[in-house]
């Protein structure tokens, strides 16, 4: 009986020792299993790490390269703007003194003509001054109304006690029809008589009452009628 009790008694320590071994390499395991993940974990840290250390300097070369790139081609374009500014403000410089030029030209042509026809009329003016000066000498010059010719449709009428004859004056031309609106002051310093007729104003030249159109005056006369004064 004592001899089964001893040999319970060593199987019982023997299987506690057994468990206890086990438990104390399971132990062991977890925390060689634990260092082994804690020193994967750092190795990996440690290799990104690097990895971004590794590109952030293979990065910054070109980067640097982008910037130096950049930079030329701003100054490239200040100075093709540059450029451009000053082949514009040339150009505009160029057209602006032909402008000129060419107004200039132009004013001068213009000053030029108006003093041309500013000097031809002041001769015929003093052409006309002439003939009226003998016109003047000689106021009764006899007119033949009856000269178809020149006149046409030849009526007499009487107007502020004067007999007169009414006739169309063919050569519409004539320069006498073609001195245009003046005052009366105009008239009366370049002819002989100026009076009313019918109520319109005529001046006398060459024996011919020819129709004066004067301005501010309500009357104006036709074109080609011109009186002839009966003595």
């Amino acid at each position: 009986m004592k001899g089964i009790l001893y040999s319970i008694c060593i199987a019982s320590v023997a299987l506690a020792l057994t468990a206890q071994g086990q438990q104390m390499q399971g132990s062991a395991n977890v925390d060689v299993k634990a260092k082994a993940r804690s020193t994967t974990r750092a190795q990996a840290t440690t290799s990104t790490n690097a990895n971004a250390t590794v590109t952030s300097r293979r990065m910054h070369p070109n980067a640097q390269a982008n910037a130096n790139a950049t930079a030329t081609v701003n100054r490239s374009n200040t100075r093709v703007e540059h450029a451009r500014t000053h082949r514009e403000a040339r150009r505009n410089a160029t057209v602006n003194q032909k402008t000129t030029v060419r107004n200039k030209s132009r004013n001068n042509a213009m000053v030029n003509s108006h003093r041309g026809r500013n000097v031809a009329m002041v001769e015929r003016m003093k052409t006309r001054e002439k003939a009226n000066v003998r016109n003047k000498s000689n106021v009764h010059t006899t007119v033949n109304v009856n000269d178809r010719t020149r006149f046409t449709t030849v009526t007499r009428i009487t107007s502020n006690g004067r007999t007169f004859d009414r006739a169309a004056f063919r050569d519409r031309d004539h320069w006498h029809l073609h001195l245009g609106f003046h005052d009366r002051i105009f008239f009366v310093n370049r002819f002989s008589e100026v009076i009313l007729i019918n109520g319109c104003s005529f001046f006398l030249d060459d024996g011919i009452f020819w129709p004066a159109f004067i301005t501010s005056e309500s009357c104006v006369p036709r074109a080609n009628v011109v009186f002839v004064a009966v003595v």
